[in-house]
């Protein structure tokens, strides 16, 4: 990235297990750094990620050197606790508006196979979504409305749900204890190799928060499963008896979206009501999603009728962009008809 931006990032381990990250221009000074002890490593191994991230992404957008220079000293600003902001870089650009012809992200394609049934998954753009949002119906109106049509049914991500309830959370208030740090260690994210996909529960930050969104109790006694489970060839105890609520919780938030770089998530509350709200509002089955690259899963459902099964078969690649994508909402719409429904199992 240095020779399209003049800017890189460096990882540089120090004494006592400290890392110092910092970020260098053209003649190889530094531009900005951040220093972290041991204790703090997640921290550090994210900024580095976030800080390499957004080079490549800005460069990719052509932004200049000195516009990119700026946004990476606000983020190691941030990673030092400073408060910073990232309004104006977000109000200097045009800001995403309803597609109607409904453009994949990079590397999905609209069109899926379930069951014998062809559906097409629509990703409507938005704006950015803040805190500031603090309820999620005013974006349905203005963004999915206008494209519903009967029998659709509506995929909202967690994090959309997420943002406008409030439930995220700065990584410098998270105290990780000595649990979280320990099963942490026992996530793999691949961190380091190819097939790095992302931090998640590896983080003894997540983790934090993923045991106090299960409870201490029931983190205890489903490690304790999991550690007798595993060896007889049982995966994903841990996680199956701790509950989607708690598996939800992320860190960070965002990579590229620089509002969240600094931030975890929790999971949505009462999803299952938010879903309902919503399709009684806009008339269509709703789903609050969680997607990443293993696969997909229901936090809420409006009712019944779409099947688990179903849900993971449609999102099985993760098409919506929950990043600078900026596509949080998906309508899927059946595009051809046998004489069952897959995803109701009614008649059609």
């Amino acid at each position: 990235m240095k020779v399209k931006t003049g800017l890189a990032v460096e990882y540089l381990p120090r004494d006592k297990g400290s890392v110092l990250v910092r970020a260098l221009g053209e003649n190889g000074a530094a531009v900005a750094e951040t220093a972290f002890t041991a204790m703090h490593l997640d921290e550090a191994r994210i900024l580095y990620m976030e800080a390499t991230e957004l080079l490549r992404a800005r460069a990719k957008l052509g932004e200049s050197p000195a516009a990119i220079r700026s946004l990476l000293e606000k983020l190691f600003a941030a990673f030092r606790g400073e408060k910073v902001s990232f309004a104006e870089n977000v109000s200097a650009k045009p800001q995403p508006k309803p597609s109607g012809d409904f453009r994949p992200n990079p590397g999905k394609q609209i069109e899926i196979d379930v069951d014998g049934a062809t559906y097409e998954r629509l990703p409507v753009r938005t704006r950015l979504i803040t805190l500031a949002d603090t309820d999620i119906m005013p974006i349905l109106e203005d963004y999915v409305r206008p494209y519903l049509k009967p029998g659709d049914i509506l995929f909202i991500s967690e994090k959309a749900l997420t943002i406008t309830q409030g439930r995220v959370v700065d990584m410098g208030m998270v105290k990780p204890a000595r649990l979280a740090r320990f099963l942490a260690r026992n996530i793999s994210n691949n961190y380091g190799s190819g097939d790095f996909r992302g931090f998640g529960h590896g983080t003894s930050l997540a983790m934090q928060l993923f045991i106090e969104e299960a409870g201490y109790l029931r983190v205890l006694f489903a490690a304790a499963v999991a550690a007798l489970t595993r060896p007889l060839g049982i995966r994903g105890a841990f996680y199956w008896l701790c509950g989607k609520q708690a598996k939800s919780v992320d860190c960070p938030m965002s990579f590229l979206i620089l509002d969240y770089a600094h931030a975890a998530k929790l999971a949505p509350h009462d999803p299952d009501g938010a879903a309902r709200r919503i399709k009684k509002a806009l008339g269509a089955e709703t789903v609050i999603l969680d997607a990443n690259y293993l696969g997909a899963f229901s936090l809420g459902k409006s009712s019944r009728a779409v099947s688990e099964p179903f849900i993971q078969k449609a999102f099985r690649d993760n098409p919506l962009g929950q990043s600078d994508e900026m596509t949080p909402f998906c309508i899927l719409r059946q595009a051809s008809k046998k004489h069952d429904d897959p995803a109701t199992g009614s008649r059609r």
